[in-house]
């Protein structure tokens, strides 16, 4: 592998093994590791560390049983649906993303479950705040986006990191997983980039179609009840629109991963789709196919987005309308309202119900769309 894909690529086996070793003398490492497992003495902690030998023994050691008892302590269900239909060996998962952690997180969980290899994650460069974050990235098997708002720096990130993922699929015959966009959809609105479209283009051969098919890409789709740091969001979009800007704090991501994992969530419903190159009109024209793209994506996460309750009460709310109260109890309505109360001002209360709302709209307009 190249020097530059080498520095985006997960751990190696030598480097996993330095990891590991490094890991048993990080104090920050043993004291997050009993945030979650408090029964787990330091022995215990540096016990299992040795036991491992691979990105994907860490995972099942410290990683799986998280991902586990959220689950169990923090849904009322959890479906997963589409993995039946295709070959998860080695395929780009591009994904809607609300969730820093469990949107892929809950992939690698069933991928587990039914004896399948985990994929690699993407993760940007801005949450590997320290060494110790950085470690236990890379030995999640996750891949490094590195963002630059240097635009030379950019183009090359950009060139490299598509070069990698062909690489991982085409060559490793690993999968991957990726976001449908730079970071999370913070206002509820589910919008694939058509600068990651772009990224992806920048590998490949010519021919536009031939090169988006070597990539095997599952779109997938996540739909929470309870929005995971919802007020966060809210709030951090309301900034944006009073000072022009938001500036998080240096462990505000990892907070964030806290919430998402700890915070009650309700239903969870995933579903994986093949994206079905037959509905994209290509033209081997970058700019109007990379569009293209991304909009049957947009579609394909809009038709496999699970509406709730929240949503349907939140739109009623929004808008002063009964349109969906078949869809809830008044009993319902009145807890959601006292839930949504917890907002600290009135912007950040409409910002919080668009957050839910979005996605109806976005089924609407897709309905409208085929009826056309």
């Amino acid at each position: 592998m190249e020097d530059e894909l080498a520095r985006i690529a997960p751990y190696n086996q030598q480097q996993v093994t330095t990891a590991l070793k490094w890991l048993e003398s990080s104090t920050e490492f043993i004291k997050g590791v009993q945030f979650f497992y408090p029964e787990w003495t330091e022995n215990d902690i540096i016990s299992k560390l040795r036991s491992c030998e691979t990105c994907a023994d860490f995972q099942v050691q410290f990683i799986e049983m998280i991902i586990k008892n959220s689950i169990a302590n923090t849904m009322e269900s959890f479906q997963i649906l589409g993995l039946e239909n295709f070959d998860t060996s080695n395929c780009l998962y591009i994904s809607n993303h609300r969730d820093i952690f469990l949107d892929s997180a809950l992939l690698q969980n069933h991928l587990y479950d039914i004896g399948k290899p985990f994929t690699e994650i993407s993760l940007g460069d801005n949450l590997m705040v320290n060494q110790t974050m950085k470690a236990v990235a890379k030995l999640n098997s996750m891949f490094t986006v590195f963002r630059s708002y240097n635009k030379s720096e950019m183009l090359q990130n950009s060139i490299n990191l598509s070069k990698y993922l062909r690489f991982s699929i085409t060559d490793k015959k690993v999968s991957s997983w990726i976001a449908q966009g730079n970071g999370r959809a913070k206002d509820g609105n589910d919008i694939t980039s058509t600068g990651l479209i772009k990224m992806l283009l920048l590998s490949g051969q010519k021919n536009i179609k031939e090169a988006i098919a070597e990539l095997n890409i599952v779109v997938s789709t996540i739909a929470f009840e309870y929005e995971p740091c919802a007020f966060e969001k809210a709030n951090e979009l309301s900034t944006i629109d009073k000072e022009g800007s938001y500036s998080k704090t240096k462990f505000e991501n990892i907070n964030s991963i806290v919430k998402g994992i700890k915070d009650y969530k309700g239903n969870v419903k995933l579903v994986f789709e093949k994206l079905d190159l037959n509905n994209i009109k290509f033209t081997n024209n970058r700019k109007k196919d990379a569009i293209a793209i991304a909009k049957e994506i947009d579609r394909v996460v809009y038709r496999n987005y699970q509406l709730y309750k929240t949503n349907y009460m939140a739109y009623d709310l929004l808008y002063g309308d009964q349109k969906y109260n078949r869809h809830y109890s008044v009993k319902e309505l009145e807890s959601f309202k006292k839930h949504i109360a917890k907002a600290e001002n009135e912007d950040i209360y409409y910002k919080l119900l668009k957050i839910y709302v979005t996605p109806i709209v976005n089924k609407e307009n897709l309905v409208q769309e085929l009826l056309s």
